[in-house]
């Protein structure tokens, strides 16, 4: 009991590390963390189901820090910041949903990929418990960047749709989501990185059972 009241209050303290560094530099931080995350679980021996979590969210995170960049720089050339805000909440609201869609079926998926690579180590593949709390985090993505693009979209509703600024003027005050974005942001990033470490930790606990264990039990 004590040892779980310990990791408890080691994945809090290390959350709220990983949020004051996500807040600095949101993006490349966050990748650095996730390479190295992946970097760790190969050379690890079990840890499988880490290895496929972290691939997905690794390479989504490439392609959002990417178009990132791109968007960021076309506002530099003049793009209007409402229009580049619109890109960029997108942007993070298809990858984070698609994150979400992926995370929901990663077991079955991960399974077929054993099954198709390495069909002898399929029973590897089991549920951790990332992907339940990776799905609760990644739901709670989606919700905040449906709340950003929203946002954005009835307070500029002059300029997407054509409303009278009469009409519009009365929520140009809407900001909170804007200006709280990479705050919440973080914290979830930071909830995602500390979820990965701790399984990571949980895992290597986990006995090893022989495959001759296995086959006498199905």
């Amino acid at each position: 009991m004590k040892r779980s009241w310990f990791v408890l209050l080691f994945c809090v303290v290390l959350a709220l590390i990983f949020i004051g560094l996500h807040y600095q530099s949101i993006n490349s931080l966050h990748l650095l963390f996730m390479g190295s995350i992946a970097m760790t679980s190969f050379f690890l021996r079990g840890q499988e189901n880490i290895k496929h979590i972290v691939l997905i969210l690794l390479v989504l995170s490439f392609i959002e820090y990417g178009f990132f960049n791109y968007f960021m720089n076309l506002n530099k050339a003049g793009l209007p910041g409402y229009q580049t805000n619109a890109f960029i909440y997108s942007l993070h609201l298809i990858c984070d949903f698609i994150a979400l869609v992926i995370l929901k079926y990663r077991v079955r998926l991960s399974l077929r990929y054993m099954r198709f690579t390495n069909p002898d180590n399929w029973r590897s593949i089991y549920m951790t418990y990332a992907d339940p709390i990776l799905y609760g985090i990644f739901f709670a993505f989606v919700l905040v960047d449906l709340a950003a693009f929203g946002e954005n979209l009835i307070r500029y509703m002059d300029l997407f749709f054509g409303v009278s600024e009469e009409a519009s003027k009365p929520f140009w005050s809407w900001s909170w989501v804007y200006k709280n974005y990479e705050i919440l942001k973080s914290i979830l990033l930071s909830c995602v990185i500390t979820t990965l470490l701790a399984t990571i930790f949980v895992e290597r606990q986990r006995p090893d059972t022989p495959d001759e264990e296995l086959d006498s039990e199905s």
